[in-house]
């Protein structure tokens, strides 16, 4: 099942925080600020479901903190040259860092997550 309310227009949600993104959350950009926290930042997605749709774009770099793209413990973020594993990140180090960089994923509801559209330097979590 595809989950998206009725009418529902695209969604954008500035982020300066860790934070967890729901199923009802799909189609929402998120506008992470790195530059102000005092931790790295985590966007948490939920369970995979086939067509749930999240990006995450820069919008303040950090010279200091990363931003990370969490998968459930069960899932896997895969394309972008990536080795697929279960729960690990895909992270913009804060050496790397650039507003606008973007890391756009959909649900395969199965396997966990396919990167659709990458710019930046994203590498998996070791």
């Amino acid at each position: 099942p595809v989950y998206k309310v009725a009418g529902k227009r695209d969604v954008v949600s500035p982020k300066a925080v860790s934070f967890a993104a729901t199923k009802y959350d799909s189609d929402t950009t998120y506008l992470v600020d790195a530059s102000s926290p005092t931790a790295a930042v985590v966007a948490t997605l939920p369970a995979t479901a086939l067509g749930l749709r999240y990006q995450f774009v820069v919008s303040a770099a950090s010279s200091t903190y990363a931003i990370s793209v969490s998968p459930n413990a069960a899932d896997k973020l895969m394309g972008f040259g990536f080795t697929a594993a279960d729960d690990k990140d895909a992270v913009l180090a804060s050496a790397y860092s650039v507003v606008g960089d973007t890391l756009t994923v959909v649900g395969d509801g199965s396997l966990g997550w396919y990167m659709i559209d990458v710019v930046g330097t994203w590498t998996r979590q070791a």
